[in-house]
This record gives structure tokens, sequence and C-alpha cells, in this order.
């Protein structure tokens, strides 16, 4: 069967991305599982994962994510940032979800780093959806459904 008829494997989308397994695993988890991810995935990339998808809707959850998988996302977000030519903290300040209210270097800093302040919460909760519309991409990216 070809990739338009037969949704692509989970192994598949590991093999064909950078983003590190791991990660790549807990956010199909969070999501859902396979089918809730793959369905999700194209309105991800088009319009971004703050529309309200399962395991990144609310704090609780996002801030959890990012604490428990912020080696992964970090890593992704250096070789990203180091590919566009920017830093790493700028990157992430430039996220969109900041748009309205952008976290300072410190605060975004501190964020990265587990140190409570009153943005924190805005830092975790942009770092689980970088790291959601990120794998959301790659999948995109390999069936060419955006």
């Amino acid at each position: 069967m070809t990739t338009a008829t037969k949704k692509p494997s989970l192994k598949a989308l590991i093999e064909s991305t950078n983003i590190p397994e791991t990660l790549v695993r807990a956010v199909v988890r969070q999501m859902g599982g396979w089918e809730s991810f793959t369905q999700s995935a194209p309105d991800i990339t088009r319009h971004g994962i703050g529309g309200g998808y399962g395991g990144f809707i609310y704090y609780s959850d996002t801030m959890k994510f990012a604490k428990k998988y912020k080696e992964e996302i970090r890593t992704l977000a250096l070789e990203q940032a180091e590919n566009l030519g920017i830093g790493f903290i700028e990157m992430i300040r430039g996220f969109g979800c900041f748009k309205d209210n952008r976290p300072t270097e410190a605060e975004t800093f501190d964020g990265l780093n587990g140190i409570q302040n009153p943005t924190a919460p805005n830092v975790l909760n942009g770092l689980a959806w970088y790291a959601g519309e990120e794998v959301a991409r790659a999948y995109c990216d390999m069936t060419e459904e955006v």
C-alpha cells in the first residue's frame, strides 16, 4: 500500500526525523496515542497546538510534560536555533504563544531551569507546545499532509 492509502507507523516517523525518539513517543502518548495524534497533526501544523489538543490544554499537563522531557526539548531547540542562526533563548522568546506576554531573557532562562517565577508556567507551557508542534510537523512532512 502507498502512503496515501495507509498511515505511516510511529517507527517510520521516528526514523524520518531528528527529533529525539523519546520526545516523539512522549508527544504521541500525551495526545492519546497514535490514532489521535495522526488525526490531530495536520490541524496542529496548520493552526498551532493552542487550539486545544488532548494532553496539551491545561498547564497542569503541559508543565509536567515540559519538566519531564526538558532535556529532549532542549536538545531539539538548541539544534533548531543553531540551524536558524539565532540564539536559543531568543528563539524560545519568539514562540508565537508568547506574543501577548513575552518573557524576559531571565524569565525564560529560569523557566527552562525549573526556577519558579511568575512566568515559569508560560515558559513551560510554551516548551510543551513547541514539542507537540514539532512532532506534528515532522509527521506532516513525512506524509505530505499539509
